[in-house]
């Protein structure tokens, strides 16, 4: 049986029939249809594949028809938002049936972001961990799908006897976020990849290779000066390191999972003891996109009370429309998670994408060490540059008449330096690591700044020129 790990449902709203590019082969296949693009032969069960379309995806590709696709103004129940997040929640891991052992180790992997979690939430403690469970990789993968595809909240999800405390983990911050719509610029469209989502990540993880405490430093800061109704967002940010997740609806508009930190921004309330707080606007911006107006909260409209959750309150979003910059530069981060297939549908709209693929990459491979001459870095990046895999694509498109109009190398600095300002202008950063002398001292992952103390005199430093420049 042929499993689509990329639904044909989002496949068929790009386009009757896709251009399929193949990343190892550099080969393009023309017009293929939604049936023939982006499918395994027995990734899972016949089971699972019902659960799939009748729970989720004959729902919201009524959803995409009626209510979202085309629409400047997006109205959706707290139900068909349920659903949509569903939706996200099976498509962060349906790619991953091309390697079950890779899946298994993340998800087993997993276990220590949800006792973090339920360290703050005891009702969850009485579910199961998959060390009491004796099940393989590719049981696990099947498992995950068919908990996800009946999780219509939180409480559903532990409620289902299936369910482990990984897999809350990895559901919750689907849940606790929030969603936003964002078009392409009228002259652009997105990629299709066999990854199934991107991700942003705070700048300090993508400085460091992984190390995820913009938010939690800040949040942490907060909660020690007795600001309680920050620890629901801090709980989230224990399980939800990225930013914000993105889904691709079709070659216009893409879905949005954005982290609930960015709610913060929006005079936030929150109920405690009886009473209704404001949370405080944070002083950081710990995206690498600039423009907040992406990060808008929609507008709501509660049945009963803005306490008491109904199914019917509505919720009511703007449509964004990115600007080239930042839709280049989410079109890239998608591009950069595809493991070995992209499907585009009019090869003019993608150029600039590809272009600055390219320069990204070899740009990133270019430094091997902070001891390296420029000369062999130079080096290395037009070697780099030189055996990209997408040199075909790009003669392809400039076959069709495309052509890049993206001054790519100057987007590369100004993104780059997106990526370090947070880190440039957080004082919470340096705090926490001042605060953790011998942890910090002895942290691998900070070893670029010096080794041992100089890591404590970087970050005593650091923090007097940013409260300098405030």
């Amino acid at each position: 049986m042929k499993n689509h790990y990329v639904s044909q449902l989002i496949i068929r709203r790009f386009s009757n029939a896709l251009n399929i590019f193949n990343i190892q082969t550099g080969k393009i296949d023309e017009s293929k249809r939604a049936e023939k693009i982006f499918y395994k032969r027995d990734a899972f069960d016949e089971d699972i594949e019902k659960i799939l379309n009748f729970n989720i995806e004959s729902r919201v590709a009524n959803l995409l028809d009626q209510k979202i696709c085309g629409k400047s103004q997006i109205i959706l129940t707290r139900e068909e938002i349920h659903v949509l997040k569903c939706y996200m929640l099976i498509n962060s891991i349906r790619s991953m049936c091309w390697d079950y052992a890779a899946f298994g180790e993340m998800m087993r992997g997993f276990l220590k972001n949800a006792y973090e979690y339920i360290s703050i939430f005891d009702e969850y403690k009485k579910l199961p961990d998959l060390t009491q469970v004796s099940i393989s990789d590719e049981e696990l993968f099947s498992r995950t799908l068919k908990v996800f595809a009946s999780a219509k909240n939180v409480k559903g999800l532990i409620e289902d006897p299936l369910a482990t405390k990984e897999m809350l983990g990895w559901a919750i911050p689907f849940f606790k976020s929030y969603i936003g719509f964002w078009d392409a610029p009228s002259n652009k469209e997105f990629i299709l990849t066999d990854n199934g989502m991107a991700s942003e990540y705070e700048g300090f993880h993508q400085i460091t290779g992984g190390i995820d405490i913009s938010k939690m430093s800040y949040l942490m800061n907060r909660i020690r000066k007795g600001e309680v109704g920050h620890l629901d967002v801090f709980a989230t940010d224990m399980v939800m390191f990225e930013n914000f997740d993105c889904f691709i609806i079709n070659s216009k508009r893409m879905m949005v999972m954005i982290n609930p930190f960015f709610r913060l921004y929006h005079n936030q309330q929150v109920f405690i003891e009886d009473k209704t707080e404001t949370l405080p606007v944070p002083d950081i911006w710990p995206a690498v996109i600039q423009d907040r107006t992406l990060f808008d909260v929609p507008n709501n409209q509660y049945k009963i009370s803005p306490r008491f959750f109904d199914d019917q309150d509505l919720f009511i979003y703007s449509v964004k429309t990115l600007s080239e910059e930042d839709y280049i530069y989410l079109n890239e981060l998608n591009l950069g998670d595809a493991r070995d297939t992209i499907g585009f549908n009019d090869p003019l709209c993608i150029i600039d994408t590809i272009y600055y693929h390219i320069w990204k990459i070899a740009n990133y491979k270019s430094v091997k060490s902070l001891q390296d001459s420029v000369y062999a870095v130079a080096c290395r990046l037009m070697e780099e540059v030189a055996k990209s895999p997408y040199h075909s694509l790009i003669a392809y498109c400039e076959s069709k008449s495309g052509r890049n109009v993206t001054d790519f190398i100057d987007l590369f600095e100004k993104l780059t330096n997106n990526i370090y300002k947070d880190f440039n202008e957080n004082p919470y950063i340096c705090e926490y690591y001042l605060e953790r002398k011998e942890q910090t001292i002895n942290f691998p992952l900070l070893d670029f700044l010096g080794k041992g103390e100089k890591k404590i005199e970087f970050f005593k430093r650091h923090l007097q020129e940013i409260l300098n420049n405030k």
